[in-house]
């Protein structure tokens, strides 16, 4: 992967510069082999830091427990490790293509999800997971972002924040959950720690930092119900942003929540349209509502709006 084949070829860099240093003016041979060594080098790290990167891949590196020196593994763990970790890609892509996931069953697919191991990688014990993409990608891939969101809630599941965990939860799918839990429990039940590298971040998690994790999401449940009967007057709406503002009809709450991105989109057609009022409107909605508990916490309602149904008088 791009990041590290970066790091990989900087740290070459740096030990030609010290063996030009020490080669000194007898050695003129040398000078000369290491000069062009350095240049091919230079030449290398400005080409590859041009280059985008708009397919996913991810390095997941592991220290602890589990590894021997830095040559080998457990398999049991690298199994277990890595199966749960395409489970967060896999559902993660499924969420975002179907919506809500069943509580049981088949994860449903649209786009391929799997990764496959590239190489192990250079100088530690892990490997360079991608997406098996033959042709060049104009725009980030699927898998790419979803590599990129899933990495970013395993980092915010084991910061030292609170509030960076709720914010991951409000994302989570249930099913996610459970394979967040699995990916957790295997880490800390062999004692791992974690490095993991993808396009954008760099997220080092001690021992502490998984256990920390470990413990925060086998304490949270999150449960989603969907209902085509609520209704309240639409406050406003942020279609971009996928934001609205609904005051419910039946209790007087004002509830702010996000917006499918489907109904987003239809949204900026009937905006359009000066004959349609939607804001300060009375309407019966298609919402989902999601509940998350967390242990020795009130549990608190996420909503999102699925689909405007009719409006009321």
């Amino acid at each position: 992967m791009k990041r590290l084949e970066l790091e990989a070829l900087v740290a070459d860099r740096e030990a030609v510069r010290a063996m030009l240093a020490a080669a000194g003016d007898a050695d003129p041979i040398g000078q000369l082999s290491f000069r062009a060594r350095l240049a091919s080098l230079e030449e290398k790290i400005q080409r590859l830091a041009a280059e985008e990167e708009t397919t996913g891949s991810v390095a997941l590196m592991f220290a602890g427990g589990p590894v021997y020196g830095s040559r080998s593994i457990a398999a049991d763990f690298a199994t277990t490790a890595l199966r749960t970790f395409q489970d967060l890609i896999s559902k993660r892509i499924a969420s975002e293509e179907f919506g809500r996931l069943g509580a049981r069953g088949r994860v449903p697919e649209r786009t391929p999800s799997t990764l496959a191991i590239r190489e192990l990688v250079r100088g530690s014990v892990g490997f360079v997971l991608e997406e098996n993409s033959q042709n060049a990608q104009i725009a980030d891939t699927p898998i790419k972002k979803a590599i990129d969101d899933v990495t970013v809630m395993i980092s915010q599941a084991a910061a030292e924040s609170d509030e960076a965990f709720e914010a991951s939860v409000e994302t989570l799918d249930p099913r996610m959950l459970v394979s967040l839990r699995d990916f957790f429990r295997a880490l800390d039940d062999s004692q791992a720690s974690l490095r993991i590298v993808e396009a954008e971040r760099d997220e080092s998690l001690t021992g502490e930092a998984v256990r920390r994790a470990r413990i925060r999401v086998e304490a949270t449940e999150v449960e989603d119900n969907e209902s085509d009967n609520v209704v309240g007057e639409l406050l406003g709406l942020l279609p971009e942003a996928r934001k609205f503002e609904m005051k419910l009809l039946e209790s007087g709450e004002v509830i702010r929540g996000t917006v499918a991105s489907a109904l987003a989109t239809r949204w900026f057609e009937l905006i359009e349209k000066p004959d349609e009022k939607l804001i300060g409107q009375l309407w019966r909605t298609k919402m989902r509502v999601r509940e998350i508990r967390e242990r020795n916490r009130p549990p608190r309602n996420l909503y999102t709006l699925l689909g405007l149904i009719e409006r009321r008088e």
